[in-house]
């Protein structure tokens, strides 16, 4: 069986490499034209052999290329592939934008001649995988016109997809994603920075680091079950569990699924509710923790800067319909006050809020405008987009076009309405349990208003013993079946 692996991988790469010759040498038909040319002059004036070895340069060099693409595809890449992609994609840019921009709608009409002008290209630039288009709007356009048709200006390019950004007034930068990165799921490398400000969960579209800002900031996650939200989850706790361990954060977890998710990695937390009752204890608490935080400040300061005896307070939810919504109308009514105190006053004062669910919909997440950032997994359909990221962003951020097979993919909504197509990286469960050993949470008594109440809160101040297979959702997480165990 191995042999027959090893046979039919040669011969896949063998037709690549025969394909990419064919292809390469039919695009460069000119250069052959000319080379046929010189060729037949140099018969003619008598260098026999000079004329008949220019006709074959053009086939030979891309034979070249194709053999060294097949050995050794990533020194070709990084020396001359990716050079000769980019090289193509700003000529083609600058040759065809006058067309395109006509044909997708973007053309102005001059009545005094019957002319039409087009948005002028003001600059081409190109990255790795992407193709950034700098564009300012003819007189009578507006930035919204360009927004409309970046969708129509990426299909006529080619791209994988797009986004746009305001790069000035009546600028636009549309930035199209010209190959595809973020297909193969990536594994994140053992977190050793104390981070309390953002933390690093995967990479955007261009192949750089995807860094999320938390200070400050509360977090929407919304996605359909499977979509990734265990990836990003777990991205945020295993990344502030160095912070953790040396008391500059503190971790809250909510997993009213009888703690399937937390279970794993329940040693980065120093706090963990399981049931409808210990999670109002545990809002309770945070919310003593900023009348407390409050009392200090006022006066004092409008700035919070955490410190080992005065961390910053993280909140992860995993499904916070479960919270809001699926329970008894008493827990329902007291826990969405709670939590609206919280995303209310808890920004300014180092308390944030991470929050995951499924269903967007205002009756399930009545305080979803309290959240300030949102992050769109893979999502039912159009509607959904634009209920969670806002009107006009169903084309801009299609977060229902994602496929199944990219779990922990989807997009953002920066704070200068700018989107970012992203994927998290994925958290296999030894990761998890090697951070949760590695970076134990500080211990710290929790704050209730009921005395009665602090057995129920689960308080940790050592790791757990990895939970039995037959209580996980699946018995093994691996890089290799990156269907991630979601929260939600």
């Amino acid at each position: 069986m191995a042999g027959l692996r090893a046979a039919r991988l040669v011969l896949e790469r063998l037709g690549h490499a025969v394909w990419n010759v064919v292809s390469w040498t039919v695009q460069a038909w000119r250069a052959v034209l000319v080379c046929l040319v010189i060729g037949n002059v140099l018969v003619i004036a008598g260098h026999e052999a000079a004329g008949a070895v220019v006709p074959w340069l053009v086939p030979a060099w891309n034979a070249g290329r194709a053999v060294w693409d097949a050995l050794h595809p990533l020194t070709y890449e990084r020396v001359l592939g990716g050079w000769l992609r980019r090289r193509t994609w700003r000529h083609r840019a600058r040759k065809d934008w006058g067309r395109v921009a006509q044909r997708c709608g973007l053309a102005w009409p001059w009545e005094a001649d019957r002319r039409h002008a087009v948005p002028r290209l003001l600059r081409v630039q190109t990255t790795a995988n992407t193709l950034t288009l700098r564009v300012r709007a003819v007189v009578g356009q507006t930035v919204d016109d360009l927004d409309r048709a970046v969708e129509a200006v990426a299909t006529a390019f080619e791209a994988e997809s797009a986004e746009s950004r305001r790069a000035g007034p009546g600028v636009v930068e549309i930035v199209m994603t010209m190959r595809e990165l973020l297909h193969e799921p990536t594994t994140p490398p053992l977190p050793h920075v104390l981070e309390t400000d953002g933390v690093t969960l995967g990479r955007r579209a261009d192949g750089s680091p995807w860094r999320l800002d938390l200070n400050g900031r509360h977090t929407l996650v919304v996605g359909r079950s499977g979509a990734g939200k265990g990836s990003i989850f777990w991205g945020i706790a295993g990344n502030l569990a160095p912070a953790s361990h040396a008391g500059l954060v503190r971790l809250w977890g909510v997993d009213l699924k009888g703690g399937v998710e937390v279970a794993v990695g329940a040693g980065m937390f120093s706090s963990v509710a399981m049931d409808e009752q210990t999670a109002l204890h545990l809002l309770r608490a945070l919310q003593q923790v900023i009348v407390e935080r409050q009392a200090v400040m006022r006066g004092r300061s409008r700035l919070f800067e955490a410190s080992p005896g005065d961390p910053a307070h993280v909140l992860l939810i995993d499904e916070l319909a479960v919270l809001t919504a699926y329970t008894s109308r008493d827990v329902v009514n007291e826990a969405s006050t709670l939590l609206k105190r919280i995303l209310t006053q808890g920004r300014a004062l180092g308390v944030m809020v991470v929050a995951f669910v499924q269903d967007p919909r205002k009756e399930t997440v009545g305080m979803r405008e309290l959240f300030t950032q949102t992050i769109a997994l893979r999502l039912a359909s159009s509607a959904e987009t634009r209920m969670v990221l806002g009107d006009g962003y169903g084309d801009l951020a299609p977060a229902h076009r994602i496929d199944r097979t990219m779990p922990g993919a989807g997009y953002v909504v920066r704070d200068d309405g700018a989107v970012e197509r992203v994927r998290a990286d994925f958290w296999p469960d030894d990761t998890i349990r090697l951070v949760a050993q590695r970076y134990t949470a500080a211990p710290e008594p929790a704050r209730l208003d009921d005395d009665d109440a602090e057995q129920d809160l689960l308080v940790m101040d050592a790791p757990p013993a990895p939970p039995s297979t037959a209580h996980r959702r699946r018995t093994s997480r691996s890089p290799s079946a990156p269907e991630d165990s979601e929260v939600a």
